[in-house]
């Protein structure tokens, strides 16, 4: 039971001491980059599921 409490409070110490936290202004910035690149990833997975719906309504289209 020493171990789990020894290691409770080296976590504590790392994450209050040893961390280097960011800043609001730069936690916003991240936030900001994550949200547009999230976005310009489902704009591509969109085209692309877009391209491929299309191309497989004219593959069975031309089967009949």
């Amino acid at each position: 039971m020493a171990g789990v409490a020894e290691y409770i409070k080296e976590s504590y110490i790392e994450l209050t001491q040893k961390v280097t936290w960011p800043t609001w202004r730069e936690l916003q910035s991240s936030a900001v980059l994550v949200l547009v690149a999230a976005i310009i990833i489902a704009m591509v997975i969109l085209g692309m599921d877009q391209i491929i719906a299309y191309l497989l309504k004219v593959f069975y289209s031309s089967l009949t």
